[in-house]
């Protein structure tokens, strides 16, 4: 990774259809950029639950999801954007075969010793979910 700041931001279809296309634009880019591969296999289930909870949750109100990656020296952060106004809440205890996103959210930022935000976007009405994620240093 070069010691200044770069960035990428592409856009998805709310849909479960295109969750892979997250995925992979995700990966594709963080190992272009250097990045450890486990801090990209972090990276990218992250941005696979935030994108799933924006087709499974936010769709009908946000036809697509913005994804932003940018990394400079000290940290990966990743920003998932989307334009309905609910503000989710990780579940204390997952139920049934959903609720896992934001409680696997959660553990992924605490364990890589990150943090993470929901901000409101006044101009859409929507929000962005932001994780900031220390980077680790590639192995040689």
């Amino acid at each position: 990774m070069s010691t200044s700041a770069t960035s990428h931001v592409f856009q998805v279809l709310s849909t479960e259809e295109h969750i892979p296309v997250a995925r992979r634009e995700t990966r594709k880019v963080l190992v272009a950029w250097g990045l450890d591969e486990d801090l990209v296999f972090i990276a990218c289930l992250i941005v696979t639950e935030l994108v799933t909870n924006v087709a499974r949750h936010a769709a009908v109100l946000s036809p697509t999801a913005k994804v932003e990656l940018s990394a400079d020296t000290a940290e990966l952060t990743l920003v998932v954007t989307d334009a309905h106004p609910y503000r989710p809440k990780a579940l204390p205890a997952p139920h049934g075969s959903g609720g896992w996103g934001l409680a696997l959210v959660k553990g992924l930022v605490e364990e890589a010793h990150g943090s993470h935000d929901v901000v409101g976007d006044k101009a859409t009405g929507g929000k962005s979910i932001v994780v900031q994620l220390p980077l680790v240093p590639a192995a040689a």
